[in-house]
């Protein structure tokens, strides 16, 4: 049964989340933060009512407790994608990409979808994947109103508002532009990218932190050998990947190393044995499997 709220006042948007997994549960806390504090501060909020679907009654009550703050605005409904997308105004596609024809080959989401603004934030899926599965049926009919269909790609970060989110060009109505830039500057940053450069830029967004996470607890798992406790040496670390942050927005990486190295000094005794173990060659190749991974999914494979 849905879990049902009483709308909040106000004259924002309604925001639908079909399927709110990871990616989506994290796109959410940051949005309905944001939201809750410009109606905190006495503004209109411009997303003022927000829904979300899952499948099973164990997912809708996970999702309540987590966001039981926003009660007032925010609504479960489980097991009825279409009944949210017709109550929404804009929907964020937050299911796998496996489930595409299961989630949008059903009755009545074409005219549920139609002139309105639709966010994927599915790995692999071109527009017109999408498009294909909405208008499995046929067609559009000249008569029939359009939907406008907006890739995006972040990292989980978005919970705490530090994600980088990559934009997928298109055209559409300029308010559609406007509201999907808002949102995901909620959430941190954002870059436009050409729809041919989207998979390997979307690696670069969702990706990259679960690449780096191993060069991370590598480095972790050497100062364990060496006498440290895991947990000092964890803090350490974040606190230099921060400081890494900041001087890579201003200098290149070759630049970077050439200056933290001393002519017989540890940086670059532990820079020749990356080199020597090849882990240059391992990033960029894993880098390039995932960006070609995205392609395959895209393809149907």
């Amino acid at each position: 049964m849905p879990i049902t709220k009483d709308p909040p006042t106000g004259t924002g948007l309604t925001f639908g989340v079909i399927g709110c997994g990871n990616m989506a549960s994290a796109i959410l806390s940051g949005v309905l933060d944001s939201c809750a504090q410009a109606q905190k501060a006495g503004q209109v909020p411009k997303i003022s009512r927000f829904i979300a679907t899952v499948n099973s009654q164990a997912s809708a009550e996970m999702l309540e407790k987590r966001f039981s703050e926003y009660s007032d605005r925010f609504e479960v409904i489980q097991g009825d994608n279409v009944k949210a997308m017709e109550r929404a105004d804009m929907v964020l596609f937050g299911f796998k990409p496996y489930m595409i024809d299961l989630v949008l080959k059903v009755d009545g989401v074409r005219e549920a979808l139609a002139d309105k603004l639709i966010i994927s934030v599915l790995a692999g899926s071109p527009v017109e994947k999408l498009r294909a599965a909405i208008y499995h049926s046929g067609p559009k009919t000249a008569d029939e109103k359009p939907f406008y269909i907006k890739r995006a790609m972040m990292n989980i970060a978005a919970e705490y508002r530090q994600s980088m989110t990559v934009l997928e060009t298109s055209s559409m109505p300029l308010e559609y532009e406007r509201i999907t830039e808002w949102m995901f500057s909620q959430l941190g940053k954002t870059a436009p990218i050409s729809p041919d450069l989207y998979d390997i830029a979307g690696v670069m967004a969702g990706a990259s932190g679960a690449l780096l996470s191993v060069a991370f607890d590598g480095m972790l798992d050497g100062a364990v050998s060496q006498g440290m406790k895991r947990v000092d040496a964890n803090k350490i670390l974040v606190q230099s990947l921060i400081s890494l942050a900041t001087l890579l927005q201003n200098e290149h990486p070759a630049v970077l190393r050439e200056k933290f190295s001393s002519p017989k000094g540890t940086t670059i005794a532990g820079l020749l044995s990356l080199e020597e173990n090849r882990a240059r060659y391992a990033y960029s190749q894993a880098t390039i499997a995932s960006s070609e991974r995205s392609k395959e999914i895209g393809n149907g494979k």
